[in-house]
């Protein structure tokens, strides 16, 4: 009750969004090619980093998307069990998902590209690109792109968590750090469960990260390896017919990545190979009935150079890569892509940022194609820049849109690439205790995929017939009131809105996905302290999608530290809304939780060692 009554006793009088909470602008980020600092950017993007992802009520990727703004996270299945995000108005195929800049998507579905083998607790910061990113990272960063950054250790450290709940959810977590010679290892372990707070919603997850890294000499390398199981039950997740759906999933992968450091160049190597397998039961009662297992694969090499000049840097490089099904629904498929990338800053005058750059690429099922791209930045005073940006993108389709058969559903082996243009204009402000951003853009995609029919007696079909016009503009503020009164006990303050304008044209046809997406959305965040090292995070979001329907949503979290050990409690959905964000599947009401972390650091962790 204590956790209720404290939101009803704080003062909730602005709101906020996801601003850097960075304590420097050296902090660099890498939205291009080129990394740069933060002050520099020529686009909008979003920061989590380590002390929100710390401080806030969440236990996956998955729910800490869920307060970016612009992001719009509709998950079938709370705390990480299954979720499509896009952002803008984007769908969730049209979302690059990356960890560490390697691509991670899926296949076989958008569905599936939140299936990440990482632990919250491996996360550095999470970087969201709005807007168009075919020119930096070529297929799929259609509406916008998502990296996952993960933290490089190099001291000797463990960490245990346990979380018990509601639903019989409990959360046990363990991760130790240690060096060897030259190689700094992680090895993280997760096991999170739940009876389910609905018929057949309960979940069984179980996450392993490893991640090894050294030093040498001028470069560093580095070798990770995820992988995750999930068991879940899968109520009316792909139809209301059916409550008892069912579905388990095996994903992992293997990324290696070598970078040599100069004054005045760099240069990367990166290798991936990731697996990823689900298997599908449409009626548990008659498992052998209706079940679909797919595998897929991909695997890939990429290079990349930096090299800085009189005339700016200039990074070039390219990547081949292929992936693969193996289906018993979809059939047996592959297929390769070749692509280059290329971007360039320039400095024509005092102030001004230009930032061209562009990709080919070649898809063994399609042509060679160029996506083109401009970003501009003016420094217009030492606080004051605006930024605008033009670039052209698209999307590959996935395997279920082209070979999905079904009585009710037919793909189409010949889709094409969705294409879109997208334009973006902006102000980002920077004070030290305060800091904020405007920015409108528009997006019209064409050729996007579609599923229609004619008439009620056929199948709806995929095929290249819409076109989507989407408007709209964002705004968001920070404050930062200990940065002015160290003894203040409110740390930060943030707030934002998006509003989004969308219309799609299917032709003569009947589509059978009616236009839904986030037309506006406010997000507030408040981390504040109360006495005796009491703090408290909340995070409020409101919601009102095209269709008129509304939401409010209240999450909360209590911790206090004492020296290694912090003990925490926090509730979700504080006001027990009712509410739905995909198909007929009923989300969470008011789940409370309460758990410890303990942390070893350096000299005390090897004393105990």
């Amino acid at each position: 009750m204590f956790l209720i009554a404290g939101l009803v006793i704080y003062p909730v009088v602005v709101f906020a969004q996801q601003i850097p909470t960075y304590e420097s602008e050296e902090i660099v980020v890498t939205a291009g090619r080129i990394p740069a600092t933060f002050s520099d950017l020529t686009r909008s993007v979003t920061v989590i980093g380590r002390e929100e992802i710390k401080a806030a009520p969440v236990h996956s990727v998955q729910d800490l998307l869920q307060f970016a703004a612009g992001v719009d996270l509709r998950q079938r299945g709370p705390l990480g069990v299954q979720a499509d995000v896009g952002i803008r108005g984007s769908s969730f195929e049209q979302t690059l998902i990356l960890v560490n800049g390697v691509k991670m998507s899926n296949p076989q579905t958008g569905h599936h590209n939140l299936n990440i083998p990482v632990t919250l607790d491996d996360i550095e910061r999470i970087e969201i690109l709005k807007g168009p990113g075919a020119r930096l990272y070529g297929p799929n960063a259609f509406g916008g792109v998502i990296n996952i950054i993960t933290k490089k250790n190099n001291k000797k450290q463990g960490h245990f968590k346990v979380v018990g709940g509601d639903f019989k959810f409990s959360q046990t977590d363990l991760s130790v750090t240690q060096p060897i010679g030259r190689f700094d290892n992680t090895l993280s372990l997760s096991f999170i469960k739940s009876a389910g707070y609905h018929l057949n919603t309960d979940f069984d997850n179980r996450t392993l990260y490893y991640q090894s890294t050294a030093k040498l000499g001028v470069g560093t390398f580095n070798l990770s390896y995820g992988y995750i199981d999930k068991n879940f039950g899968a109520y009316k997740f792909y139809s209301e017919r059916f409550p008892n759906e069912r579905e388990r999933i095996n994903a992992g992968f293997l990324n290696s990545a070598l970078v040599f450091n100069k004054k005045n160049y760099s240069v990367s190597v990166k290798a991936h190979w990731q697996r990823h397998k689900d298997d599908f039961i449409l009626d548990n009662a008659r498992p052998n009935w209706y079940r679909n297992r797919h595998t897929t694969g991909s695997r890939g090499l990429e290079l990349q150079t930096v090299l800085k000049s009189r005339f700016g840097a200039t990074s070039l490089g390219g990547e081949i890569a292929g992936e693969d099904i193996k289906s018993s629904n979809l059939g047996d498929h592959s297929r390769t892509r070749r692509g280059v990338f290329f971007e360039q800053e320039l400095r024509p005058v005092k102030n001004l940022l230009l930032v061209p750059g562009f990709s080919f690429y070649y898809y063994s099922d399609w042509d060679w194609q160029m996506w083109p791209g401009l970003d501009v930045g003016l420094k217009l005073t030492e606080t004051l820049r605006s930024f605008c940006s033009v670039g052209r993108s698209f999307r590959v389709p996935t395997y279920t849109e082209l070979f999905y058969s079904s009585p009710a559903n037919a793909g189409n082996r010949n889709l094409k690439p969705e294409q879109a243009w997208q334009y973006e204009s902006g102000l980002r402000w920077r004070k030290y205790f305060f800091a904020g951003e405007i920015a409108v853009f528009r997006r019209h995609g064409r050729h996007l995929i579609d599923w229609v029919r004619y008439n009620t007696d056929e199948p709806w079909q995929a095929l290249n017939i819409a076109q989507r016009m989407t408007n709209g503009a964002e705004i968001s503020l920070a404050i930062y009131p200990q940065r002015i009164k160290k003894d203040s006990p409110i740390r930060e303050i943030q707030l934002s809105y998006s509003y989004l304008d969308s219309d799609k044209d299917a032709g003569p046809y009947t589509s059978k996905y009616s236009l839904d997406y986030l037309r506006q959305q406010f997000i507030l965040k408040i981390n504040h302290r109360w006495f005796y090292n009491i703090k408290q995070y909340w995070q409020l979001r409101y919601e009102e999608r095209s269709g008129k329907q509304t939401n409010i949503l209240v999450d909360a979290r209590l911790y206090f530290n004492f020296k290694n050990l912090e003990f925490f409690m926090e509730a979700t959905n504080l006001f027990n809304t009712k509410y739905v964000q995909m198909g007929f599947i009923p989300m969470p009401g008011r789940w409370i939780m309460a758990g410890l972390n303990f942390r070893l650091k350096s000299d005390s962790f090897a004393q105990t060692w």
